[in-house]
């Protein structure tokens, strides 16, 4: 079967449903579960249920695109070009149904700036929490924030965000804005071509471009420069639900890895020089540590490969995640990349 983003899938196996926010190699895609966890999954184990959510029985059908004329076309001008740099924006793409009703909206946090920027969203629907995120977003990029359906537009949703500029020389204040997502204003003022997404969507400014300061050279060579002269590392503080940055290694939290093979000969250069008896203690040194350095960066969620087999390391790492202050939730439950031999970790 085919999947294409935005697809609202089910786990064949679990039942449990969600969207497809990202395609990876192979049939591998990152699916966002109704509750906002993304994990990876194989395009074996889900089907579609997007025919399901307008209650019509009509299956879809995979049509062949038609073949392309011979002749270049020229390519229609794009609306987002006159946003180049249009800094911070909030995107909401619609998604509608075959009647030309909006089921639902994808909603991105869209960074036409040169920095890299971290972000604290808020998204409240009569009075509770929709989503709520802390995060990064890299320079000229874009960050999935959520799934909305259409009809809680009706209701004003209220949208609360706080962003603030990394550079190489120092933290930059953060900037804010709160405001109620109006039906009027929203269909009327906001849709075009949304900046680096490359799609239609109702658009909202938020902050203006960052300013660049001139350098000598190329961005590149600067960036490296800099980087070479960054303070020590210091840790992630938390305040309530926002994630506080107090000179973190944006490097590092980027290039973490979220998920780890713990078995023995991963972790070490050669096996056969490893006694029975040391093996568990290696490879739970390399889970503490591993774990340690998630929390310091404030990674929001990690799968730990273990295995099957009889069992013992599985075992002893739901000990220590029992215990662990910083850990949310944890389940060893059947997963389609990874069977059951890896625990899924949420941090708090």
């Amino acid at each position: 079967m085919l999947f294409g983003l935005g697809n609202r899938v089910r786990f064949i196996h679990t039942g449990a449903e969600g969207v497809i926010v990202d395609k990876k190699q192979n049939d591998i895609y990152i699916v966002e579960l109704d509750g906002g966890i993304e994990i990876p999954a194989s395009g074996a184990h889900m089907e579609r249920v997007d025919a399901d959510l307008s209650g019509s029985s009509v299956k879809g059908k995979v049509v062949r695109p038609e073949e392309k004329p011979k002749q270049e076309l020229p390519l229609p001008e794009r609306q987002y070009a006159i946003l180049k740099n249009a800094g911070i924006l909030l995107a909401f793409q619609p998604h509608k149904r075959p009647d030309g009703a909006v089921q639902r909206y994808t909603v991105y946090l869209v960074n036409d700036t040169l920095y890299t920027v971290t972000f604290d969203f808020r998204m409240n629907h009569l009075g509770r929490k929709l989503k709520t995120e802390s995060s990064l977003v890299n320079a000229s990029s874009f960050h999935l924030l959520m799934e909305m359906q259409g009809d809680y537009l009706s209701d004003n949703p209220e949208v609360e965000i706080r962003c603030r500029q990394i550079t190489t020389e120092r933290q930059e204040n953060w900037l804010s804005k709160k405001f109620k997502v109006k039906p009027k204003q929203f269909f009327t003022k906001h849709k075009r071509s949304a900046p680096l997404l490359d799609k239609e969507a109702y658009v909202y400014p938020l902050f203006k471009p960052l300013e660049v300061k001139e350098q000598k050279g190329s961005l590149e060579q600067y960036t490296k420069q800099k980087i070479q002269k960054q303070a020590p590392l210091e840790p992630i503080r938390r305040e309530g639900d926002y994630v506080e940055w107090t000179g973190a290694d944006v490097k590092a939290f980027a290039e973490f890895p979220l998920e780890k093979d713990f078995h023995i000969e991963n972790l070490v250069p050669d096996i056969r020089k490893v006694r029975d008896g040391d093996i568990l203690r290696i490879q739970l040194e390399a889970f503490d540590k591993y774990i340690k350095e998630a929390v310091r960066l404030g990674i929001p969620k990690v799968f730990v490969i273990h295995g099957k087999g009889k069992g013992r390391l599985r075992d002893e790492i739901a000990t220590r995640l029992v215990r662990h202050r910083n850990v949310a939730t944890f389940k060893n439950e059947y997963h389609p990349k990874y069977g059951t031999g890896a625990t899924e970790v949420v941090f708090k």
